[in-house]
């Protein structure tokens, strides 16, 4: 906008701290270019020293950024930053000075929240349609056994503890054989490209890539809710082994 370059001079005007006029001349040492156009055509960065001088503002500072190793100990730091601070600075986090970001995010994650229980339907579906086709097929086996003596209830606690055994072996296999390949995608993300990659530079990202989590959280909490649909569709041997007429299975 100003077209100014390396070695130029840029006249600084405005307030100060306690109404003092802040105005100042400075050299500009290099050309910070930004993806969003209003960050180019209104930042400027000076050192500590001289935005104290310009701004009349000696030894003081307007405010501090706290860069945390791990985004889980957030609320740790800033539990204990209030705590000894409490009445002389106001401790704020990231999501108390960017709520437009946090309404962003909670959106995001409500849209990702949908595919995931449409993703649990679709495996529910699954789950029960083959644990249907293996109880119709045994109806026989079950006739015989009942008939021989086999109670209902050891009959219902063998096809559930099947399901559970199944599911079980499916999800530690699903596991093991997506470990290795979110492992490469943790370390070699893969980069986001041409209109998608764009749209994302308007707000500031400047390499879009999708991140890929290994938090052993997420297997556990999957395989969990896995053994949850499992165990919801042993219902069904259960009530067709309960109204299971021996008689009529073997003749079928």
């Amino acid at each position: 906008m100003l077209k100014i370059g390396v070695g130029d001079s840029v006249v600084l005007y405005g307030q100060g701290y306690h109404g003092n006029i802040a105005a100042a001349r400075l050299p500009v040492a290099g050309i910070v270019k930004f993806p969003i156009p209003e960050m180019n055509n209104a930042t400027v960065f000076l050192t500590l020293t001289n935005a104290q001088n310009t701004f009349s503002a000696y030894g003081r500072i307007t405010s501090l950024a706290i860069m945390l190793d791990d985004i889980r100990n957030q609320t740790y730091v800033h539990n204990a930053l209030s705590s000894m601070l409490s009445g002389q600075y106001t401790i704020m986090s990231w999501e108390e000075m960017m709520p437009d970001l946090v309404q962003g995010i909670e959106l995001d994650n409500a849209s990702g929240l949908i595919m995931l229980v449409i993703l649990y339907i679709v495996i529910a579906f699954g789950v029960f349609s083959t644990v249907m086709m293996m109880t119709t097929e045994r109806a026989k086996e079950f006739g015989i056994l009942i008939s021989l003596g086999m109670k209902k209830t050891k009959l219902i606690r063998v096809t559930t503890l099947e399901t559970v055994f199944l599911a079980s072996l499916g999800a530690i296999a699903g596991a093991v054989v997506s470990l290795p390949v979110i492992a490469y995608l943790h370390y070699h993300p893969i980069p986001v490209t041409g209109a998608v990659a764009a749209f994302y530079k308007l707000f500031g990202v400047e390499n879009p890539v999708f991140y890929f989590s290994m938090d052993p959280g997420l297997f556990i909490h999957q395989g969990i809710v896995v053994l949850l649909i499992a165990l919801s569709t042993a219902l069904y041997p259960l009530f067709f082994v309960k109204k299971l007429q021996p008689v009529q299975a073997m003749r079928n």
